[in-house]
């Protein structure tokens, strides 16, 4: 009597703990709700990376919980997560699209096309002591495994022929061309620099028969006349000489538009010219007359650019 009043007892208890672990499991079971994946199925090698796109739409009754995102780092022997970022967009609904965004590097190849799965990843919501609602569970987020194909290295197989490949020559660029055009640049460049240093007065042999203007220049760029304070009267006279030298003939003032007509370069400096000759005239002819009237530094300019006029005038 004793032995069966003991297994009823046992009998019933088990029967208890039974149902107690039966509605405990009811109770924590856990509603899923499975992500959309997008992702490019094709085309990856070794090394590169994978962006994944998934997104779900939250009830208004849940609220996501950001921490049970993975961490970055490796997931797999050949799989790492490089880089997660998710946003939370409110629907008119008052509901939530979570988007979430995985960028993942490939470390491992295959010896032909396979393909290969991502890993399932599982999220949650906040519990019902964070959210501050009644009979609600917490929701399990699923973001299932999209497969996409992995392609290899390596060929499959290297090739077995005994017989080498011929060799292929590289193509023969045209390299006589490019040669002419940089000679042709060089010699035009030694012209030009020529040219320059011509038009400057920087080659003394030329030109060979120097004018009257260039001579002039020459001359008062020897004797540093640029640095006295004035004109003095051997520089005037030396500047009549030039003068005379280009019209071929002694100047005077009724005889200076001789000058012109024989040296028609001179043509655009007419107005100082005949400035500086009237000047300097009266102070050779006349008394109580100064060089302070005519300006050292206009009249240098003038010369100046008057010899570079005849130099550059073509006969």
């Amino acid at each position: 009597m004793k032995r069966l009043f003991i297994l009823c007892l046992f009998w019933f208890g088990s029967s208890a703990v039974v149902a107690i672990v039966e509605s405990s499991e009811q109770e924590s079971a856990e509603p899923i709700l499975n992500a959309t994946v997008t992702l490019r199925e094709h085309g990856y090698t070794l090394g590169d990376m994978i962006d994944m796109h998934a997104e779900f739409v939250l009830d208004k009754r849940y609220a996501f919980d950001p921490n049970s995102l993975p961490l970055k780092g490796p997931v797999t022997p050949w799989l790492d997560l490089r880089d997660i970022a998710f946003t939370r967009e409110k629907m008119p609904d008052e509901s939530k699209l979570i988007q979430i965004d995985f960028k993942w590097q490939l470390f491992g190849t295959v010896a032909e096309a396979q393909l290969i799965n991502t890993p399932e990843i599982l999220l949650r919501t906040l519990p019902v002591e964070v959210v501050g609602k009644e009979n609600q569970q917490t929701l399990l987020l699923r973001i299932p495994p999209h497969g996409f194909y992995l392609s290899p290295v390596l060929p499959e197989k290297l090739s077995d022929e005994e017989a080498p490949r011929p060799i292929i020559p590289p193509p023969r660029f045209d390299t006589a061309t490019p040669l002419k055009l940089g000679l042709l640049n060089l010699a035009l460049a030694l012209l030009l620099i020529i040219y320059w240093l011509y038009i400057k007065d920087k080659i003394p042999w030329l030109p060979r028969h120097p004018g009257g203007m260039t001579l002039l220049a020459r001359q008062i760029r020897a004797q540093g006349t640029a640095k006295q304070s004035n004109l003095s009267e051997a520089d005037m006279r030396m500047i009549h000489a030039g003068l005379a030298g280009c019209a071929g003939q002694s100047l005077y003032p009724n005889t200076l538009e001789v000058l012109f007509e024989k040296a028609p370069y001179l043509v655009h400096e007419q107005d100082n010219i005949r400035q500086f000759f009237e000047a300097s005239w009266q102070l050779f002819h006349q008394e109580n007359t100064t060089s302070d009237e005519i300006s050292k530094d206009d009249t240098l300019a003038w010369i100046r650019r008057a010899a570079l006029a005849e130099r550059s005038f073509v006969r």
